[in-house]
């Protein structure tokens, strides 16, 4: 006896949705994680400039450079932007008295986690070092 066709193909959309939800829900879950790695490299990279420049005109108070980082603000305490603590900041001028004056701002050993399944716990992100000429 020969079943009608509607019959044999009665479970290939479960099938289907079976192989490939994963796979989607898989893209996604990386999709968030590669924003989020974006995001947080970038906030950081724009927190190491901001504080590059004000120490370029105020190269005297490297606390205060590294309050910036930390809070976008000279002064403050705490966990700073996203988690950042001071460990993380190292701020050093080289130079100074010379043409060669130049203030560095490294921050490293800061970390992010990923939630993708396989990926998922806390990375250490790569350093991210700012150097810039102190104006005179």
């Amino acid at each position: 006896m020969k079943l009608p066709v509607s019959h044999k193909r009665r479970g290939a959309a479960l099938v289907e949705s079976a192989l490939t939800l994963p796979l989607f829900v898989l893209l996604w879950f990386s999709l968030f994680d590669m924003g989020w790695i974006m995001f947080f490299q970038q906030t950081m990279a724009y927190q190491a400039r901001s504080a590059a420049r004000y120490a370029a005109v105020n190269p005297g108070n490297l606390t205060a450079v590294q309050n910036l980082v930390l809070y976008n603000q000279t002064s403050g305490s705490g966990a700073g932007v996203l988690g950042l603590q001071a460990a993380n900041v190292a701020v050093t001028r080289t130079g100074q008295g010379s043409t060669e004056d130049r203030i560095n701002i490294v921050i490293s050993g800061y970390q992010f986690t990923l939630i993708t399944p396989g990926w998922a716990g806390a990375y250490t992100a790569r350093p991210i070092s700012v150097s810039i000429p102190v104006e005179n």
